[in-house]
């Protein structure tokens, strides 16, 4: 009696081979913005929204919303909405909350001076400081190590300031440096830059997407 024989059948996607292009270099300069054109959409989220571009790029690398590296899909799936949500949050309370502590005011004689403002209590003014720098801390410390992950990734060693290097650059050239891990990390002469996904590339170059589709017959 024969025995039935299974095949199994597999749709792979090939390997991109152009990951492993550019190792141990920069793609782009630190102030090779413009390379792609002014118009180009991951220059104009670095410019006009910043926020989106940092949740795309941790998600493109597998990353939590707190900078940190996984493997977990339900983990860094969920990083684009979690980092969204923590500048929302922090956008509602300036929008609610902020006022101008000082106004100007005409006395008698009339000159202009600058009086308190009555309705901007302290408490105000002292919420939407710290939720500004408590959001710009958490910025701040999520892009170091996004950088520091690609760097570790496409092993990309220090050139300047040894040490310190991705404090500098994220503190002083933030938008920039944005810039800079966007290029690295996708292939744009092949690749559209996208504002609105949760990677900045198109559905059909999504890292989520199964690669491998398998049936058995």
């Amino acid at each position: 009696m024969s025995e039935e024989t299974k095949y199994l059948v597999a749709k792979a996607t090939p390997v991109d081979e152009t990951a492993y292009k550019n190792v141990g270099s920069w793609k782009s300069g630190l102030f090779d913005c413009f390379k792609y054109g002014v118009c180009h959409n991951a220059l104009l989220c670095a410019c006009c929204t910043p926020t989106i571009l940092l949740a795309q790029l941790l998600t493109r690398m597998k990353m939590t919303w707190k900078g940190k590296p996984t493997s977990a899909s339900e983990e860094y799936k969920k990083t684009f909405c979690n980092v969204i949500t923590v500048a929302s949050i922090n956008f509602a309370i300036n929008s609610v909350f902020y006022c101008i502590a000082v106004i100007p005011y005409q006395d008698s004689d009339g000159d202009l001076i600058m009086v308190q403002n009555e309705e901007c209590v302290p408490w105000q003014m002292n919420l939407v400081n710290w939720s500004s720098r408590l959001f710009m801390v958490y910025t701040f410390i999520v892009m170091v190590r996004l950088r520091r992950t690609i760097r570790a990734k496409y092993s990309i060693p220090e050139t300047n300031c040894e040490g310190c290097e991705d404090y500098c650059c994220v503190f002083f050239c933030g938008c920039c440096s944005a810039v800079q891990m966007a290029h690295q990390t996708a292939e744009y002469e092949n690749q559209d830059a996208l504002c609105f996904t949760t990677t900045g590339l198109s559905p059909s170059e999504d890292p989520f997407e199964t690669l491998t589709e398998a049936t058995i017959v």
